[in-house]
């Protein structure tokens, strides 16, 4: 598989406790890889609901500026920081910038669906 991620089509995301998030499948198991790679956009403001997953997941960003928010505090975000959340982890995303906060996000195949 050989592509580009315009060529990918994206999709707002409406979490319930979330706003302004956007998401591109870059990858998965249609492309033949045992998993998903998952491109995010928070807008400016946006942040992810604060919630777990049965999978853990690695992150990381691209652009912009923020911070994860875990049990045990908050963590700033900033374009190469590289997240690793365990399965069960409570934790959400806030874009605390004045642009776009984007990610790449891995996930084991039952981490999302087309």
């Amino acid at each position: 598989m050989v592509t580009h991620e315009s060529e990918i089509k994206s999709n707002p995301v409406y979490p319930e406790g979330g706003s302004g998030i956007t998401k591109q499948i870059l990858a998965g198991p249609h492309d033949g890889y045992n998993g998903f790679l998952r491109k995010f956009s928070l807008g400016p403001g946006g942040h992810s609901p604060y919630h777990h997953h049965n999978w853990s997941h690695l992150v990381y960003l691209l652009e912009g500026s923020g911070k994860l928010n875990r049990k045990d505090g908050e963590y700033p975000l900033k374009q190469g920081s590289v997240v690793y959340l365990e399965p069960d982890e409570e934790h959400n995303f806030q874009n605390t910038g004045e642009g776009e906060l984007v990610f790449l996000c891995l996930v084991p195949e039952q981490g999302d669906s087309y």
